[in-house]
């Protein structure tokens, strides 16, 4: 792809500014062989890669350092069950107040909502303290999975030069159907980084497809500062959905990042003609 055509002499210093969710749901998207519970690439230069994004968008760029916005912790929801341990025989009005208790937050779930609907009043409390401690059993497997991506971030800051996360606010992750929902403060904390941040930096290159970011590229801009998106092209060559079209309006350049390229440098091996989509 052609580097953006800046006509301005000497070392070009760049921050390169990565919204770790999005990019993350982007190479999940690209790459169906990509296994989702390595949660990145494990044999990729990352330090290699955002250099050559760096000199791609401007041949005398030089990457002052790769800041890569993370969440600080999950959010669960429910986030919290009474606790089946506390029911006891000798007090039958305790127990029928946390049954209670414990089939109304269960009820949030429609499919936990219809098996409680049809089970006899002698089996409801047997088939909620299962499903708690399920769900409890849910809860623990996450939690130990997010202090494994933490563990990788901070493997990949040790290992790569100037590259490194900061982390912000939470995600939701529903333990009634194992998804997480939007990320919270990332987005916010990003923003306000490219402002605070802008005397270190003349370029700042954006690796999101997220256009909340709109108004701080245009400040960054006031700011007299040069700022690029980079989105990425599928195998078919066309921009992957969620490109922020409307941030890429504001910003400077767009860099597209093309499969095959960007495949090459997370070492993601391709996949074989006849296993392709």
């Amino acid at each position: 792809m052609p580097a953006a055509n800046f006509i301005i002499g000497g070392d070009m210093r760049t921050c390169v500014f990565v919204d770790g969710e999005n990019f993350r749901h982007s190479i999940v998207e690209l790459f169906s062989q990509f296994r989702k519970e390595d949660y990145l690439p494990k044999s990729a230069d990352w330090a290699g890669f955002f250099d050559w994004i760096v000199k791609e968008v401007h041949e005398d760029g030089e990457r002052i350092r790769t800041y890569w916005y993370v969440v600080e912790s999950l959010d669960f929801f429910p986030y919290r069950f009474p606790d089946p341990t506390k029911y006891t025989e000798t007090d039958p009005e305790r127990v029928k107040q946390e049954l209670e208790t414990l089939c109304t937050v269960l009820s949030y779930h429609q499919p936990y909502k219809d098996k409680i609907a049809k089970l006899p009043e002698n089996g409801l409390l047997d088939y909620a303290t299962q499903t708690v401690n399920d769900l409890k059993r849910r809860q623990d497997v996450m939690q130990e999975r997010f202090n494994g991506w933490i563990a990788k971030q901070n493997g990949i800051s040790l290992r790569h030069k100037a590259i490194e996360f900061r982390r912000a606010g939470a995600i939701t992750y529903r333990l009634f159907d194992n998804s997480l929902g939007k990320e919270k403060a990332v987005d916010v904390k990003l923003a306000t980084d490219m402002v605070t941040l802008k005397d270190i930096y003349d370029l700042a290159i954006i690796v999101t497809g997220d256009q909340d970011y709109v108004p701080a590229a245009k400040v960054v801009k006031d700011f007299g500062k040069r700022i690029v998106n980079v989105a990425f092209m599928t195998r078919s060559g066309s921009l992957l959905p969620g490109g922020a079209r409307n941030l890429n309006q504001v910003t400077d350049w767009s860099f597209c990042i093309p499969f095959n390229d960007l495949a090459e440098h997370l070492h993601i091996a391709q996949l074989p003609l006849e296993e392709r989509d």
